[in-house]
């Protein structure tokens, strides 16, 4: 009976153990999965901007959310008729460009707002809810957003000031949840086939 009770009081303790290391084991698991989801937020792709950094946001609204001044080019025209404004701003360890619109402020007359239209990165570190970004294959694309609208074309580049050609190595996939409105735009090369460039915008038919 002694015997049988030493036993059964090692078994007990050991499977204590057995259950604190398991559980130590988990949280050690789960902790770095939660830590790498919250750094990725930072950078987070979605349809409404990158991270913190949406579309349709001032210029006034973004440099308080992003602690730092928008360097835009051209500021202070407001007599030439010019309706947008780019800036390469760094947020955190990505470069963004910006790309502005003017929008009138009709509670002060003769002001206006500059409005974030577009957002521009090459930075491997923004990438989508998917994993999806820099280096990303049409494949991958396809296969992540196969509940989205896809348009497939490819890109023009200026030649010139008044000229625009057909690229025979660019191309790109856009998607959308709609024919018309906010979209992602991944920018591929076709020597590697692979994403160099990601765009966070929205899209009007202009032939409508």
């Amino acid at each position: 009976n002694l015997r049988y009770t030493i036993n059964t009081y090692a078994m007990r303790r050991f499977s204590f153990l057995f259950f604190l290391i398991f559980i130590f084991a988990c949280k050690q698991k789960q902790d770095p999965s939660a830590t790498v989801k919250a750094e990725n937020t930072d950078y987070l792709v979605s349809l409404d901007g990158i991270g913190p950094v949406k579309t349709g946001m001032s210029q006034e609204e973004l440099e308080k959310i992003l602690g730092q001044k928008i360097p835009l080019t051209n500021p202070t025209d407001n007599s030439s008729g010019s309706w947008m404004d780019s800036a390469v701003i760094r947020y955190k360890d990505a470069e963004l460009k910006l790309s502005f619109v003017r929008t009138y402020a009709y509670d002060k007359p003769d002001s206006f707002h500059m409005r974030l239209n577009d957002i521009t990165t090459k930075s491997p570190h923004v990438k989508t809810a998917g994993g999806i970004g820099i280096g990303s294959t049409k494949k991958e694309i396809v296969e992540a957003f196969d509940q989205y609208r896809l348009y497939m074309a490819p890109e023009f580049i200026m030649t010139n000031d008044t000229t625009w050609e057909r690229s025979k190595t660019l191309y790109s996939i856009s998607v959308r949840e709609a024919r018309e409105g906010p979209q992602i735009v991944f920018h591929i090369n076709l020597k590697d086939k692979k994403v160099y460039s990601i765009e966070v915008g929205t899209y009007y038919d202009d032939q409508e």
